[in-house]
């Protein structure tokens, strides 16, 4: 009697719009505070692996930036003002992944950048599928409220 084997990975892609301040902004502010990334995660409590994330400037700026990654919906700091990470707060984040200009790829009015090779392990917000991302300015950009979106990808357990 044979076994049945289970062959590939379950993946996921998630979409993520961010909310900016509409401001200009001072490298070190808080480009977005915590945001979340909705099921990303094949079950509650179910870890995986963040494989990458694509990130897409609608406002064509193109700075250096962090990706924050957490596990819980926990603050980073007010928007368009310096990092402000509580002792416990930090204790959510997974990890922090560079954007560095030079990544960004001009497509005229739009600026892509794609990390490949993340590989952060993540566990979601307890009894959900969720986790949470915020962004830390690197520059000095304006941005409209709406002006970068993201899709993180996910190996999911």
């Amino acid at each position: 009697m044979g076994l049945a084997t289970t062959t590939g990975a379950k993946t996921k892609t998630v979409e993520v719009t961010f909310s900016l301040d509409t401001s200009i902004y001072a490298s070190g502010d808080v480009l977005a505070d915590t945001q979340l990334i909705a099921g990303a995660m094949r079950m509650r409590d179910l870890t995986g692996v963040m494989s990458g994330f694509t990130l897409m400037d609608e406002d064509d700026q193109g700075i250096e930036l962090d990706v924050v990654i957490l596990s819980e919906n926990v603050s980073i700091g007010t928007e368009n003002a310096a990092v402000s990470v509580t002792d416990a707060n930090a204790r959510q984040i997974l990890g922090i992944i560079n954007v560095a200009s030079t990544d960004w790829k001009d497509l005229g009015g739009v600026r892509v950048a794609t990390v490949r090779n993340v590989n952060l392990p993540v566990k979601p917000a307890s009894q959900t599928q969720d986790l949470y991302v915020a962004l830390i300015a690197r520059g000095t950009p304006t941005h409209t409220v709406s002006g970068i979106r993201g899709r993180f990808h996910f190996f999911q357990d």
